[in-house]
C-alpha cells in the first residue's frame, strides 16, 4: 500500500475512535509507520490532511453506495434497503461506537472551519443526489415519503440517518437504528 494511502486509512480510523481535535500527526505516523517527511511530501497542514481524509471516505462510501443503489437485481425499495442494512450492519461491526465519520467531521469542524464545510457539504450533497436517483424509480409510498419529491425525500432518509446514528453513539445500541427501518420499511 502506498504511503498516501496508508496515512489516510490510518487517519480515518483514528478520527473515527477519537475525532479530528484529538489525533495529533505524531499519532498518525506511529500507527502507519510512515515518515514524517513522507507525510509533508503528500499534504501541506493536518488541515489539508484532514480534508483528504474525508474526501478519501467518501469516495469510499459513495462507491458503496452506487453498487447498492443501482443494482439491476433488486426493485428499487430492496436496493435502498440494503444501502441502509449494510451501513448498519458496518456500525454492528464497531460495536455501534465511533459513527460515520461524515456525520462526526461535519459535528466537530463544519462551524469552525470553512474548508471543512465547503467539502463536507459536498460530500453530503453528492450522497443525497445518489439517494435520490434510486428514490426516482421508487414508489415513495412505499416508504411513506410520497408526500416529497425524490430529492426532498432522499435528504429527509440522509437527515433521519444521520440523526440515527448520533443517538446510536450515545447509548451504544442499535435501537435507534432498527427504530429508523422499521420506520421507512415496514414490512
Amino acid at each position: 500500500m502506498a504511503a498516501r494511502d496508508k496515512l489516510l486509512d490510518v487517519a480515518q480510523n483514528l478520527f473515527r475512535e477519537r475525532s479530528y481535535g484529538a489525533v495529533g500527526l505524531k499519532d498518525i505516523l506511529e500507527k502507519s509507520s510512515v515518515p514524517k517527511g513522507s507525510f509533508y511530501h503528500y499534504f501541506d497542514s493536518k488541515e489539508s490532511f484532514g480534508i483528504a481524509v474525508a474526501r478519501h471516505y467518501h469516495e469510499r462510501e459513495l462507491e458503496k453506495a452506487l453498487a447498492l443503489l443501482t443494482d439491476p437485481s433488486l426493485a428499487p425499495v430492496d436496493r435502498l434497503r440494503a444501502f441502509f442494512e449494510g451501513a448498519r450492519a458496518e456500525m454492528k461491526q464497531r460495536e455501534f461506537a465511533q459513527g460515520c465519520l461524515m456525520c462526526n467531521l461535519t459535528t466537530e469542524l463544519a462551524d469552525e472551519r470553512p474548508e471543512f464545510q465547503e467539502e463536507l457539504a459536498s460530500h453530503w450533497r453528492a450522497m443525497v443526489e445518489t439517494v435520490a436517483d434510486c428514490l426516482h424509480a421508487s414508489d415513495l409510498d412505499q416508504i411513506g415519503l410520497a408526500h416529497l419529491t425524490p430529492e426532498q425525500a432522499a435528504d429527509w432518509l440522509m437527515n433521519s440517518w444521520s440523526g440515527a446514528l448520533t443517538r446510536m453513539k450515545a447509548s451504544r445500541s442499535d435501537e435507534p437504528l432498527a427504530l429508523f427501518m422499521r420506520t421507512i420499511f415496514k414490512s
